[in-house]
């Protein structure tokens, strides 16, 4: 079993191609638990703006896309994300 729960209530980052990550708040994760993936529905509200996705949007991506926060670390000054989490669904 992972480290990490992502579930309902998580402050999370929105991991997209060509976006940075955007902050999120994880509003409810539908499908299946354990590894993240696209059996999964997370809804997220955004809590900034980057790029194209402007705070208080309420979006739906796969489980893979929804990252914790306490899953991302800065080395060499690149983003990097540690697959250690599993997704509870409510």
């Amino acid at each position: 079993m992972a480290d990490k729960l992502l579930k309902s209530g998580d402050l999370a980052y929105l991991d997209v191609i060509g976006t940075p990550l955007v902050p999120c708040r994880v509003e409810s994760v539908k499908g299946r638990a354990g590894a993240p993936g696209t059996g999964q529905e997370i809804t997220v509200k955004l809590t900034a703006d980057r790029g194209a996705y402007k705070r208080g949007e309420v979006l739906t991506f796969s489980g893979s896309s929804v990252v914790p926060r306490s899953s991302v670390f800065v080395r060499n000054g690149q983003y990097r994300i540690l697959n250690d989490w599993e997704v509870q669904p409510d």
